[in-house]
Protein backbone atom coordinates (compact mmCIF):
# COMPACT_ATOMS: atom_id res chain seq x y z
CA UNK A 1 0.00 0.00 0.00
CA UNK A 2 1.26 3.55 -1.00
CA UNK A 3 2.52 5.40 1.94
CA UNK A 4 3.59 8.81 2.21
CA UNK A 5 5.20 11.24 5.06
CA UNK A 6 5.67 14.52 5.37
CA UNK A 7 8.56 15.84 6.71
CA UNK A 8 8.43 19.08 8.83
CA UNK A 9 11.76 19.53 8.90
CA UNK A 10 13.78 18.92 5.30
CA UNK A 11 16.09 15.67 5.89
CA UNK A 12 19.16 17.90 4.73
CA UNK A 13 19.73 21.40 3.70
CA UNK A 14 18.49 21.72 0.39
CA UNK A 15 20.38 23.29 -1.75
CA UNK A 16 19.84 25.81 -4.77
CA UNK A 17 21.23 23.87 -7.21
CA UNK A 18 19.07 20.83 -5.95
CA UNK A 19 16.12 22.45 -5.78
CA UNK A 20 16.85 23.50 -9.33
CA UNK A 21 17.43 19.72 -10.05
CA UNK A 22 13.84 19.08 -8.66
CA UNK A 23 12.64 21.70 -10.95
CA UNK A 24 11.70 23.93 -8.08
CA UNK A 25 11.97 27.46 -7.98
CA UNK A 26 11.28 29.41 -4.21
CA UNK A 27 11.87 29.37 -0.92
CA UNK A 28 11.38 26.74 2.33
CA UNK A 29 9.84 24.17 0.59
CA UNK A 30 7.56 22.00 2.16
CA UNK A 31 9.02 17.95 1.93
CA UNK A 32 7.17 14.74 1.52
CA UNK A 33 8.63 11.27 1.06
CA UNK A 34 6.57 8.93 -0.85
CA UNK A 35 7.87 5.10 0.88
CA UNK A 36 8.33 2.66 -1.97
CA UNK A 37 7.93 4.83 -5.29
CA UNK A 38 9.10 3.68 -8.60
CA UNK A 39 6.83 5.83 -10.88
CA UNK A 40 7.20 7.85 -13.93
CA UNK A 41 9.48 11.34 -12.66
CA UNK A 42 7.96 14.90 -12.39
CA UNK A 43 9.48 18.09 -11.48
CA UNK A 44 9.72 18.34 -8.00
CA UNK A 45 10.12 14.91 -7.70
CA UNK A 46 13.74 13.23 -6.24
CA UNK A 47 14.21 9.60 -6.92
CA UNK A 48 15.83 8.15 -3.00
CA UNK A 49 16.61 4.99 -1.84
CA UNK A 50 13.38 3.20 -1.05
CA UNK A 51 11.42 5.43 -2.45
CA UNK A 52 11.09 9.34 -3.67
CA UNK A 53 11.24 12.78 -2.39
CA UNK A 54 8.08 15.05 -3.18
CA UNK A 55 8.92 18.76 -2.40
CA UNK A 56 6.59 21.92 -3.01
CA UNK A 57 5.55 24.93 -0.87
CA UNK A 58 3.45 23.19 1.81
CA UNK A 59 0.11 24.54 0.16
CA UNK A 60 0.82 23.40 -2.92
CA UNK A 61 2.26 19.48 -1.65
CA UNK A 62 -1.60 18.57 -3.09
CA UNK A 63 -1.90 20.17 -6.39
CA UNK A 64 2.26 18.72 -6.60
CA UNK A 65 0.41 15.42 -6.19
CA UNK A 66 -1.97 14.89 -8.76
CA UNK A 67 0.48 14.36 -11.70
CA UNK A 68 0.95 10.90 -9.02
CA UNK A 69 -0.70 8.04 -10.11
CA UNK A 70 -3.98 8.40 -8.47
CA UNK A 71 -3.06 5.36 -5.32
CA UNK A 72 0.23 7.76 -4.93
CA UNK A 73 -2.61 11.01 -4.54
CA UNK A 74 -4.71 9.09 -2.33
CA UNK A 75 -1.54 8.40 0.03
CA UNK A 76 -0.54 12.28 0.24
CA UNK A 77 -3.58 13.92 0.92
CA UNK A 78 -4.56 10.97 3.77
CA UNK A 79 -0.60 12.44 5.15
CA UNK A 80 -1.39 16.19 4.78
CA UNK A 81 -4.83 15.76 6.80
CA UNK A 82 -4.85 17.17 9.83
CA UNK A 83 -2.90 15.60 12.87
CA UNK A 84 -3.72 15.07 16.53
CA UNK A 85 -4.07 18.54 18.51
CA UNK A 86 -3.99 17.14 21.75
CA UNK A 87 -2.94 14.39 23.65
CA UNK A 88 -6.23 12.59 25.46
CA UNK A 89 -5.79 11.97 28.98
CA UNK A 90 -8.29 10.74 31.61
CA UNK A 91 -9.31 14.24 32.88
CA UNK A 92 -8.90 16.30 30.06
CA UNK A 93 -6.71 17.10 26.77
CA UNK A 94 -3.05 18.15 26.66
CA UNK A 95 -2.45 20.20 23.55
CA UNK A 96 0.24 19.89 21.27
CA UNK A 97 2.14 21.98 18.91
CA UNK A 98 2.72 25.12 20.73
CA UNK A 99 5.89 23.98 23.19
CA UNK A 100 7.13 20.36 24.30
CA UNK A 101 6.63 18.73 27.43
CA UNK A 102 8.73 17.38 30.24
CA UNK A 103 8.35 13.98 31.59
CA UNK A 104 10.69 13.69 34.81
CA UNK A 105 11.72 10.28 35.57
CA UNK A 106 10.92 9.13 38.78
CA UNK A 107 12.30 5.73 39.10
CA UNK A 108 11.91 3.47 42.40
CA UNK A 109 14.40 0.89 41.83
CA UNK A 110 17.44 0.06 43.32
CA UNK A 111 19.09 -0.86 39.61
CA UNK A 112 18.31 1.62 37.12
CA UNK A 113 20.71 2.44 34.47
CA UNK A 114 21.95 5.57 36.03
CA UNK A 115 19.38 7.09 39.14
CA UNK A 116 19.42 3.08 40.83
CA UNK A 117 18.63 3.78 44.62
CA UNK A 118 18.43 7.56 44.28
CA UNK A 119 15.07 8.33 45.84
CA UNK A 120 15.09 5.84 49.06
CA UNK A 121 11.69 5.49 50.97
CA UNK A 122 8.36 7.20 49.71
CA UNK A 123 9.00 10.05 51.50
CA UNK A 124 12.53 10.64 49.32
CA UNK A 125 10.49 9.94 45.74
CA UNK A 126 7.92 12.32 46.68
CA UNK A 127 10.29 15.20 47.70
CA UNK A 128 12.15 14.55 44.46
CA UNK A 129 8.85 14.85 42.14
CA UNK A 130 7.96 17.34 44.18
CA UNK A 131 11.44 19.40 43.25
CA UNK A 132 10.80 17.96 39.39
CA UNK A 133 7.71 19.57 39.29
CA UNK A 134 8.91 22.79 40.69
CA UNK A 135 11.82 22.94 38.65
CA UNK A 136 9.22 22.59 35.60
CA UNK A 137 7.90 19.29 34.87
CA UNK A 138 4.92 18.42 33.06
CA UNK A 139 4.47 14.68 33.64
CA UNK A 140 6.03 12.70 36.04
CA UNK A 141 7.20 8.98 35.02
CA UNK A 142 6.92 6.66 38.15
CA UNK A 143 8.60 3.20 37.71
CA UNK A 144 8.86 0.38 39.37
CA UNK A 145 11.19 -1.85 37.18
CA UNK A 146 14.47 -1.08 35.68
CA UNK A 147 15.12 -1.83 31.55
CA UNK A 148 18.41 -1.26 31.35
CA UNK A 149 20.53 -3.88 29.36
CA UNK A 150 21.03 -7.29 31.56
CA UNK A 151 18.98 -5.95 34.46
CA UNK A 152 16.35 -8.91 35.86
CA UNK A 153 12.77 -9.16 35.51
CA UNK A 154 10.48 -8.09 38.88
CA UNK A 155 8.01 -10.01 39.92
CA UNK A 156 4.62 -8.61 39.85
CA UNK A 157 4.35 -8.39 43.56
CA UNK A 158 7.36 -6.79 44.15
CA UNK A 159 6.94 -4.01 41.29
CA UNK A 160 3.89 -3.71 42.99
CA UNK A 161 5.27 -2.72 46.41
CA UNK A 162 7.76 -0.26 45.38
CA UNK A 163 5.05 1.53 43.15
CA UNK A 164 2.18 1.78 44.92
CA UNK A 165 2.56 3.19 48.25
CA UNK A 166 4.99 6.25 46.29
CA UNK A 167 1.32 6.96 43.99
CA UNK A 168 -0.82 7.14 47.30
CA UNK A 169 1.81 9.51 48.81
CA UNK A 170 1.70 11.35 45.36
CA UNK A 171 -2.02 12.15 45.60
CA UNK A 172 -3.01 15.83 46.73
CA UNK A 173 0.96 16.26 46.47
CA UNK A 174 1.53 17.36 43.00
CA UNK A 175 -0.49 18.59 40.15
CA UNK A 176 0.89 17.62 36.91
CA UNK A 177 -0.39 14.38 34.89
CA UNK A 178 1.19 10.86 36.09
CA UNK A 179 2.68 8.11 34.06
CA UNK A 180 2.99 4.68 34.63
CA UNK A 181 6.25 3.28 33.24
CA UNK A 182 5.65 -0.80 33.53
CA UNK A 183 4.99 -3.86 30.69
CA UNK A 184 2.46 -5.30 33.45
CA UNK A 185 -1.35 -4.40 33.23
CA UNK A 186 -2.15 -5.34 36.79
CA UNK A 187 0.73 -2.68 37.49
CA UNK A 188 -0.99 0.00 35.15
CA UNK A 189 -4.39 -0.99 36.43
CA UNK A 190 -3.42 -0.25 40.44
CA UNK A 191 -1.68 3.06 39.17
CA UNK A 192 -4.75 4.01 37.21
CA UNK A 193 -6.81 3.32 40.22
CA UNK A 194 -4.73 5.65 41.77
CA UNK A 195 -4.88 8.57 39.53
CA UNK A 196 -2.37 7.85 36.86
CA UNK A 197 -3.12 9.05 33.27
CA UNK A 198 -0.60 7.78 31.09
CA UNK A 199 0.78 3.80 30.72
CA UNK A 200 4.14 3.95 29.46
CA UNK A 201 4.95 0.67 28.00
CA UNK A 202 8.15 -0.41 26.73
CA UNK A 203 6.56 -3.46 25.33
CA UNK A 204 4.04 -1.47 22.96
CA UNK A 205 1.48 -4.00 24.31
CA UNK A 206 3.75 -7.26 23.71
CA UNK A 207 4.72 -8.34 26.92
CA UNK A 208 0.99 -8.50 28.90
CA UNK A 209 -1.60 -9.49 26.23
CA UNK A 210 -4.24 -7.61 28.55
CA UNK A 211 -2.70 -3.75 28.54
CA UNK A 212 -4.05 -2.59 25.05
CA UNK A 213 -7.40 -3.78 26.29
CA UNK A 214 -7.41 -2.63 29.15
CA UNK A 215 -5.71 1.21 28.63
CA UNK A 216 -9.15 1.37 26.31
CA UNK A 217 -11.04 0.43 28.94
CA UNK A 218 -10.06 2.90 31.36
CA UNK A 219 -9.47 5.75 28.80
CA UNK A 220 -6.04 6.08 29.54
CA UNK A 221 -3.52 7.23 27.33
CA UNK A 222 -0.65 4.89 26.33
CA UNK A 223 3.32 5.51 25.29
CA UNK A 224 4.57 2.82 22.72
CA UNK A 225 8.14 2.06 22.69
CA UNK A 226 10.18 0.18 20.60
CA UNK A 227 12.30 -2.19 21.37
CA UNK A 228 13.84 -5.33 20.52
CA UNK A 229 16.35 -7.68 21.36
CA UNK A 230 19.30 -7.17 18.83
CA UNK A 231 20.83 -4.53 17.21
CA UNK A 232 20.76 -5.52 13.71
CA UNK A 233 18.73 -3.26 10.99
CA UNK A 234 18.77 -2.74 7.83
CA UNK A 235 16.75 0.78 7.98
CA UNK A 236 16.70 1.20 11.21
CA UNK A 237 14.15 4.38 10.87
CA UNK A 238 12.10 2.82 8.34
CA UNK A 239 11.91 -0.36 10.89
CA UNK A 240 11.34 1.87 13.76
CA UNK A 241 8.62 3.38 12.19
CA UNK A 242 7.14 0.10 10.72
CA UNK A 243 6.70 -1.29 13.99
CA UNK A 244 5.21 1.77 15.41
CA UNK A 245 2.71 1.91 13.30
CA UNK A 246 1.49 -1.46 13.61
CA UNK A 247 1.75 -1.08 17.15
CA UNK A 248 -0.78 2.32 16.84
CA UNK A 249 -2.87 0.14 14.68
CA UNK A 250 -2.86 -2.55 17.03
CA UNK A 251 -3.73 -0.29 20.47
CA UNK A 252 -6.81 1.20 18.03
CA UNK A 253 -8.03 -2.43 17.38
CA UNK A 254 -8.39 -3.32 21.36
CA UNK A 255 -9.83 0.26 21.69
CA UNK A 256 -7.41 2.54 22.17
CA UNK A 257 -8.58 6.26 20.86
CA UNK A 258 -6.39 7.69 18.52
CA UNK A 259 -6.17 10.71 19.92
CA UNK A 260 -4.97 8.91 23.37
CA UNK A 261 -1.42 7.07 21.73
CA UNK A 262 2.00 8.28 21.59
CA UNK A 263 4.66 6.57 20.26
CA UNK A 264 8.84 6.51 21.54
CA UNK A 265 11.33 5.27 19.08
CA UNK A 266 13.29 3.71 21.91
CA UNK A 267 16.39 5.33 21.63
CA UNK A 268 19.23 3.08 23.34
CA UNK A 269 16.70 0.18 23.47
CA UNK A 270 17.94 -2.94 21.36
CA UNK A 271 19.82 0.04 19.59
CA UNK A 272 24.04 0.58 18.75
CA UNK A 273 24.88 4.31 19.03
CA UNK A 274 24.74 5.27 15.60
CA UNK A 275 21.07 3.44 15.69
CA UNK A 276 19.93 6.10 18.01
CA UNK A 277 21.39 8.97 15.98
CA UNK A 278 19.71 7.54 12.94
CA UNK A 279 16.44 7.37 14.94
CA UNK A 280 16.91 11.12 16.08
CA UNK A 281 17.50 12.33 12.76
CA UNK A 282 14.76 10.79 11.49
CA UNK A 283 12.24 11.87 14.14
CA UNK A 284 10.13 13.90 11.82
CA UNK A 285 9.33 10.94 9.54
CA UNK A 286 8.02 9.21 12.68
CA UNK A 287 6.11 12.59 14.02
CA UNK A 288 4.64 12.16 10.40
CA UNK A 289 2.47 9.32 11.57
CA UNK A 290 0.31 11.32 12.96
CA UNK A 291 0.62 10.66 16.28
CA UNK A 292 2.58 12.60 19.25
CA UNK A 293 6.21 10.90 20.08
CA UNK A 294 8.21 10.85 23.28
CA UNK A 295 11.97 10.88 23.05
CA UNK A 296 13.75 9.24 25.89
CA UNK A 297 17.76 10.32 25.31
CA UNK A 298 18.71 11.38 28.94
CA UNK A 299 21.82 10.39 30.20
CA UNK A 300 22.00 7.13 27.10
CA UNK A 301 25.09 5.36 26.17
CA UNK A 302 24.91 6.87 22.71
CA UNK A 303 25.97 10.66 24.06
CA UNK A 304 28.68 8.79 25.39
CA UNK A 305 30.12 7.47 22.59
CA UNK A 306 29.99 11.02 20.93
CA UNK A 307 31.14 12.71 24.39
CA UNK A 308 33.37 10.22 25.61
CA UNK A 309 32.10 10.96 29.03
CA UNK A 310 30.69 8.31 31.75
CA UNK A 311 26.78 8.54 32.89
CA UNK A 312 26.73 10.25 35.25
CA UNK A 313 28.56 13.39 33.59
CA UNK A 314 26.03 13.18 30.54
CA UNK A 315 24.21 16.47 31.41
CA UNK A 316 25.49 18.74 28.55
CA UNK A 317 24.96 16.11 26.21
CA UNK A 318 21.57 15.20 27.06
CA UNK A 319 20.68 18.93 27.01
CA UNK A 320 21.46 18.80 23.51
CA UNK A 321 19.75 15.81 22.51
CA UNK A 322 16.94 17.32 24.26
CA UNK A 323 16.72 20.72 22.39
CA UNK A 324 17.37 18.46 19.06
CA UNK A 325 14.60 16.45 19.89
CA UNK A 326 12.03 19.46 20.92
CA UNK A 327 13.23 21.02 17.74
CA UNK A 328 12.81 17.67 15.61
CA UNK A 329 9.11 17.85 16.56
CA UNK A 330 9.38 16.07 19.52
CA UNK A 331 6.25 16.64 21.83
CA UNK A 332 7.71 15.43 25.54
CA UNK A 333 10.54 14.48 25.98
CA UNK A 334 12.01 12.16 29.26
CA UNK A 335 14.34 13.24 31.35
CA UNK A 336 16.56 13.11 34.91
CA UNK A 337 17.25 16.42 35.07
CA UNK A 338 14.44 18.54 34.42
CA UNK A 339 15.51 22.03 35.61
CA UNK A 340 17.99 22.24 32.48
CA UNK A 341 15.29 20.42 29.96
CA UNK A 342 13.13 22.92 30.77
CA UNK A 343 15.78 25.90 29.59
CA UNK A 344 16.46 23.03 26.89
CA UNK A 345 12.95 22.74 25.12
CA UNK A 346 12.22 26.58 25.79
CA UNK A 347 14.89 27.39 23.18
CA UNK A 348 14.42 24.81 20.97
CA UNK A 349 10.23 25.97 21.14
CA UNK A 350 11.10 29.59 20.67
CA UNK A 351 13.61 28.80 17.43
CA UNK A 352 11.30 25.89 15.86
CA UNK A 353 7.62 26.24 16.95
CA UNK A 354 7.23 30.32 16.83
Amino acid sequence: MPKAWLLPVPPWPLRSDVLAELGYEGAGPACMFLEGYEGPAQPGLAPLAGGALLCAPRDELAEAAQALPAAWRDAVEQALAPKTQALRLRRGLLPLGARTYVMGILNVTPDSFSDGGSHPGVEGAVQAAEAMVAQGADILDVGGESTRPGSRPVPLDEEMMRVVPVLEALRGRVDVPISIDTRKWPVAREALRLGAEIVNDVSAGLDDPEMLGGCARSGAAVVLMHSQAEARYARVGDEVRHHLAERAEAARAAGVAPDAIVLDPGIGFGKEPEHSYAVLRQLPALRALGYPVLMGPSRKRFLGTATGKATGERLSATVAAVALSAALGADIVRVHDVGPAVDAVRVADWTARA
